[in-house]
């Protein structure tokens, strides 16, 4: 399996709330269409007063699941991207300044357990059941720091409050040796109040875990399932 990341950029001269609507519709709705994909994600970036300045390098990020690197390569080659996703790029994004990282995953946290403390509501709760979900989503540039992945960090998640935790690789098959990030980090919750909560909880856990990248990109989204 694959996960692959598509950051993109709004073009200055198309506001905000158009960006983030036409990707909805009928970006989404060409690309939901698409043979091959497994699972499709909008994550539409949120302010947040916990990040710097970079959050906003790019308000949307696509984030879809491929069988197989040959399936994700094979994306720009099916008709629907051809026909209709590919002339409709550049009426609202910046096709200048898309990146893209392709990963292998490693769950960390799948979801939360009653033996690990989870109450009964957050036991419930899992990402694929949910249209929306809040994420912090963390991508280590190439000068980042080589250690980003440490042995403590789903303990540190839980202590945030996040009820998933994914760590995700460059994959060899895809970038060879020449990946476009160090790697990312993808944790969950179910609402921003309980983004919000988790780290006013322990923040001393949230700045180790999230200063772990070194330079990195991190964004806090609302994430929407249109492919499950």
């Amino acid at each position: 399996m694959i996960r692959y990341f598509a950051m993109l950029t709004r073009l200055p001269q198309v506001a905000p709330e158009v960006f983030h609507d036409h990707w909805r519709h009928p970006h989404a709705t060409y690309g939901s269409l698409i043979p091959g994909i497994r699972t499709y994600v909008q994550a539409h970036q949120i302010h947040s007063d916990l990040l710097d300045a970079d959050q906003a390098t790019h308000e949307a990020i696509s984030v879809i699941e491929f069988d197989s690197v040959a399936e994700a390569r094979g994306l720009v080659g099916e008709r629907q991207y051809y026909d209709w996703i590919l002339p409709d790029e550049p009426l609202f994004m910046d096709k200048s300044k898309i990146e893209n990282f392709a990963t292998e995953e490693e769950v960390l946290v799948a979801r939360p357990r009653p033996q690990d403390g989870a109450s009964y509501g957050d036991a419930q709760w899992y990402h694929l059941d949910r249209s929306v979900t809040i994420q912090l989503l963390q991508f280590v540039r190439l000068d980042g720091n080589a250690d980003w992945a440490g042995s403590d960090d789903a303990d540190l998640g839980r202590r945030i409050g996040a009820l998933r935790h994914v760590r995700n690789h460059p994959s060899s098959e895809f970038h060879g040796d020449n990946p476009s990030f160090l790697g990312a980090r993808q944790l969950w919750w179910p609402t921003r109040t309980a983004f919000e909560d988790g780290v006013a909880a322990d923040p001393e856990a949230f700045t180790e875990l999230v200063g772990r990248g070194g330079h990195s990109l991190t964004v806090l989204v609302q994430s929407e399932r249109f492919v499950r």
